[in-house]
């Protein structure tokens, strides 16, 4: 995590610097935009990480490690697949669920198979997408990207079973 944060941290001057010659001063305006979505974005967060606290409270470890374990094989990945279709929210609400499902033992090809499912078959979305591209496209995407999660979970289990070091 901590290359990650460097990588925000260096990428985060570059652009403050950019914005400093580009103006010749503090970007004043870029600032207060920022705080305007930090703010807004504040409640969201907290809101995730609150939910990541409580899913672990309502959901043992011991039903994620029997039903979402490496052993648990397809059944693990269609579980990922159905949770990441129903997960509302963005990134803020699906990565803490990511991780919480990775530190209580699920298999990492279920995980894979939430994200890809969360990323690729929200149901959440689904109103809005309709809205803006028509029911068609919608379901024309939905088709070509059916298969994707469980695949791309069984391909990430079939990587991470035949490795013998973890790759988390």
């Amino acid at each position: 995590m901590w290359l990650s944060n460097a990588i925000m941290v260096a990428v985060t001057a570059i652009l403050f610097g950019l914005a400093v010659w580009k103006v010749k001063g503090i970007p004043v305006e870029a600032l207060k935009g920022s705080g305007k979505t930090f703010l807004t974005m504040l409640p969201i967060i907290i809101c995730a990480f609150m939910c990541e606290g409580l899913i672990k409270t309502i959901v043992p470890p011991s039903w994620i490690q029997k039903w979402l374990a490496v052993e648990s094989g397809w059944r693990g990945i269609a579980i990922g697949c159905v949770a990441g279709a129903l997960t509302p929210g963005g990134p803020y609400t699906s990565f803490p669920i990511a991780m919480l499902l990775l530190r209580s033992g699920a298999g990492l090809g279920t995980v894979v198979a939430y994200l890809t499912a969360w990323q690729l078959w929200s149901l959440t979305r689904y109103p809005m997408e309709i809205a803006f591209v028509g029911v068609n496209v919608t379901m024309l995407r939905f088709g070509v990207t059916f298969f994707v999660p469980p695949l791309a979970g069984f391909l990430a289990h079939l990587v991470t079973t035949h490795f013998h070091k973890p790759l988390v």
